[in-house]
């Protein structure tokens, strides 16, 4: 069976899923625990790539990372083209700048991670009982301290939110200029342009379930105050074209 393994509350990890259920590709997902999960990625890892996830595993071998699966699940898939040859241009454009957004994303998520017991207990495996999740939430902070080190995390991710994550945002507000779609219609674009506004407000939990820590240690309130249009954007966007 085609198996997505991925981390619940990740961006990339929730473009490959759009990508897969809008091309109606069958798979079953497999939660990744950083750290304690690192050998068993790297036996899955095609050799020649960096052990990461979303990782999307077939029987004729494995793809890394969101942009490569969702080109994939379009080559085995059905549906509406992600990736329309005109299009390609602004959905590689946007993938870049989205890449960028979400590294930065990614290490003020694992710094506040470290700091908070609470999103520690959310994050610990959802076999660990309830009793013991106090108990085992240090581990859920070594997990983000690896991903920090893995993923080379900005060690001022606040400075790179106005330096970097700003001027992203303010960039998407104006190509989109009050239209539902980057482009002429729904493409790739859109899905990893939305991915940003997790930074901004996190999605609801019907598509992208998150525990009540978990969703402030995304949200950024500066943000929110400042594209609360790029939130309903991201929000219509799911409502029409994403699964729960």
């Amino acid at each position: 069976m085609r198996t997505l393994y991925g981390i619940g509350y990740s961006p990339w990890t929730e473009k490959a899923r759009w990508a897969l259920d809008h091309h109606r590709v069958e798979y079953r997902y497999r939660e990744h625990t950083p750290l304690l999960g690192e050998l068993a990625l790297r036996w899955r890892t095609p050799k020649g790539s960096r052990p990461s996830v979303p990782l999307l595993v077939e029987d004729d071998g494995a793809t890394t990372g969101s942009f490569a699966i969702a080109r994939r699940a379009e080559a085995r898939g059905q549906g509406a083209p992600l990736f329309p040859e005109a299009a390609l241009p602004t959905i590689q454009r946007w993938e870049a700048v989205s890449d960028r957004v979400l590294a930065i994303g990614r290490s003020s998520v694992v710094r506040r991670m470290a700091g908070s017991s609470a999103v520690q207990r959310e994050t610990l495996p959802g076999f660990i009982p309830g009793p013991l999740r106090g108990v085992f939430a240090p581990s859920a902070a070594m997990g983000a301290r690896f991903i920090a080190s893995k993923h080379r995390a900005d060690s001022d991710p606040d400075a790179a939110l106005r330096e970097t994550v700003l001027p992203a945002l303010e960039q998407l507000r104006a190509e989109l200029h009050g239209r539902p779609y980057l482009e002429g219609g729904f493409t790739y674009a859109d899905v990893t342009a939305s991915a940003m506004v997790q930074l901004v407000e996190p999605v609801a939990d019907r598509w992208l379930p998150l525990g009540p820590a978990m969703r402030e240690t995304w949200r950024h309130e500066a943000l929110t105050s400042a594209f609360p249009d790029l939130v309903e954007w991201r929000d219509a966007l799911y409502a029409k074209h994403r699964q729960p």
